[in-house]
């Protein structure tokens, strides 16, 4: 990395394991403590810096020392260079990059060797913890992020899943065998600074026959931005990282990339000349050939769980009229990421059905079954709605993996309601916007409707792909099929299970069924999967989730529970019922 120096600034080891503010003679322990035995060599790049390090801090004394190489540019071109110089320096079986701002915590080598010795194209990922920049050591113990998720404007978010395996990487810290980096060419020559080299790692990965896991016990301390002056950036800032971004997905989004000009970061960036303003693609192009990488509907496959669970590629969109009002909620930000991570929603016109922030569709999977959805998302944007303040609805980032219950919202298709557990969502008089109790607003009459449903662009492209390339989506199945085995046992509960699987209705109304928060729902696409096992009625594809009643002396008040065998959780099977001991009962099919 570049930074402008002064002789006495403290690096810290010379980009081994720590970074600023640890003094050198802290290098023989964290030697002895990091891979000391398989530990081949240290390569730092010096990106522009001046004075040079060599000059400075890794003086020929300090390389000897520490095996160390030190390898300079004489002008900053930026992180994604400095990688890639590093990276095609290196002679070692495996290289593994570190940002000069972190610190593994021992032990944090075997796991990428395990699982790279198991699978060369394997690109590996430790758990990223804090920081602590005074003693440079990981704050607290365990935890950590591993797993992103690609959205269609060419950003990232972070999320969890029940498997090792992750759909995009952070940044760089990772590690992947020598042979696997020189068969994918490693980072892209012609991105400049830092950002989006994340995006096309990703995709090279998976599309190109190899994969990115997360190692679950390996553990890497990052130094966040907090503030406090000793954690600014102190290095040039060259290049584009829109142009990287926009590099890496045209030439890996195939016939998608048409959705980019959803989004005003790319459909306003003008092209000069013959070349498209991102520059020419033919190096990435030919990895794609060399390898006959995969077309981009097959990593929409095998991350389903993303894209089709979380609602990324949503059945239809619609506008939500409120009709007291007569008005629509739209999100009253811009397509793409919000920058500050939050937003709003308010109501306006309906006659602006051109304008695609009116637009919603099913966001976030349900938790418990794996399946979609139990909230609603902004159309082209990462946000969902979460609370109401009074005026408007509030929107944060989506919880696509389903784990923030603040943002279980949902429309009811038989009452109106818009609804999260028991507060439901209305218009005042004046167009604000408030929640109440969902019983205190059926007697107002409160109603939202869906209007204007159609089939978004994104969804007719992975449409007319699965028609065109069945064998495409037959090879991404074989992964996801392999995936499962490695969970619950081995496959979905509903193939094993004596009975399979079912959804539960309100006793006598076919229109009602349960959610997977025990409440009834007039959308058969929100309800739940049961399956009955010892004498209980449990949410499929999850362990230890039973349905329950929340108040032992009032009958139907159904939630879920975790499973304890109590009175309140035990059913008996009566030709198409299940009843409990207070002869509740629910229909099922």
């Amino acid at each position: 990395r570049h930074a402008d120096l002064e002789p006495e600034d403290d690096l810290g080891d010379p980009a081994l394991c720590r970074g600023a503010g640890v003094r050198f003679q802290d290098g023989e322990v964290c030697l002895r403590e990091h891979a000391e035995d398989v530990l081949h060599e240290i390569i730092v790049v010096d990106d522009g810096s001046n004075p040079p390090l060599a000059e400075t801090h890794l003086n020929a004394e300090v390389q000897k020392r520490y095996n160390t190489k030190v390898l300079r540019h004489e002008s900053t071109i930026g992180l994604i260079g400095a990688k890639k110089t590093g990276g095609d320096a290196a002679t070692g079986d495996i290289s593994v990059f570190f940002d000069c701002h972190v610190a593994p915590v021992p032990g944090w080598h075997k796991a990428f060797i395990r699982l790279i010795g198991e699978n060369y194209r394997r690109l590996v990922v430790p758990q990223i913890t804090a920081l602590d920049i005074d003693t440079w050591m990981q704050q607290g113990s365990g935890g950590g992020m591993a797993k992103c998720y690609l959205t269609w404007d060419a950003d990232f978010k972070w999320f969890d899943s029940d498997d090792m395996y992750v759909a995009v990487i952070s940044g760089g810290l990772l590690g992947m065998s020598r042979r696997w980096w020189f068969e994918t060419g490693g980072y892209d020559e012609k991105m400049l600074g830092w950002g989006g080299e994340n995006l096309d790692q990703s995709l090279r990965m998976w599309l190109c026959g190899g994969e990115i896991v997360a190692a679950s016990d390996s553990y890497v301390a990052h130094m966040w931005r907090t503030g406090d002056r000793r954690t600014f950036a102190r290095y040039w800032h060259v290049g584009d990282s829109g142009k990287n971004r926009a590099r890496a997905v045209y030439a890996w989004y195939g016939d998608f990339a048409e959705k980019l000009l959803h989004y005003p970061s790319f459909s306003y960036r003008v092209s000069w000349g013959s070349e498209p303003w991102y520059g020419n693609l033919s190096n990435i192009l030919a990895v794609k050939e060399r390898l006959n990488c995969r077309p981009f509907e097959w990593f929409l496959r095998r991350f389903k769980g993303l894209y089709e669970d979380a609602g990324m590629i949503p059945q239809q969109i619609f506008m939500l009229r409120e009709e007291q009002s007569k008005k629509c909620l739209r999100y009253d930000g811009w397509a793409g990421t919000a920058g500050s991570g939050s937003g709003t929603a308010s109501l306006s016109s309906c006659d602006k059905d051109e304008d695609h922030r009116m637009y919603w569709h099913l966001g976030n999977k349900q938790r418990r079954t794996g399946r979609c959805c139990t909230g609603l998302r902004a159309w082209n944007t990462d946000q969902c709605l979460q609370g109401i303040d009074g005026k408007s609805f509030q929107t944060a980032v989506c919880d696509v993996s389903g784990g923030n219950p603040m943002q279980e919202w949902s429309l009811h298709a038989k009452s109106g309601a818009l609804r999260s557990g028991d507060r439901c969502a209305r218009a005042d008089e004046g167009g604000r916007l408030k929640v109440e109790p969902c019983s205190q607003l059926r007697a107002a009459g409160s109603r939202w409707t869906k209007v204007s449903a159609w089939v978004p662009l994104e969804t007719q492209l992975y449409n007319q792909a699965r028609r065109d390339r069945p064998d495409v989506f037959a090879s991404a199945e074989q992964q996801l099929k392999a995936v499962a085995k490695t969970k619950l046992g081995g496959g979905s509960i509903c193939d094993t299970i004596d009975g399979g699987c079912f959804r539960l209705y309100r006793h006598g109304n076919w229109d009602m069924c349960l959610d997977e928060s025990g409440v009834f729902a007039g959308d058969i696409d929100t309800c739940s999967l049961f399956y009955f096992y010892e004498k209980t009625l449990r949410i499929a594809q999850v362990e230890r989730y039973c349905l329950d009643r929340s108040n032992d002396n009032s009958a139907e008040t159904w939630t879920i529970f975790l499973c304890h065998g109590g009175e309140n959780q035990q059913f008996q099977r009566h030709a198409d019922v299940f009843c409990n001991s207070a002869a509740e009962c629910l229909s099922f099919n």
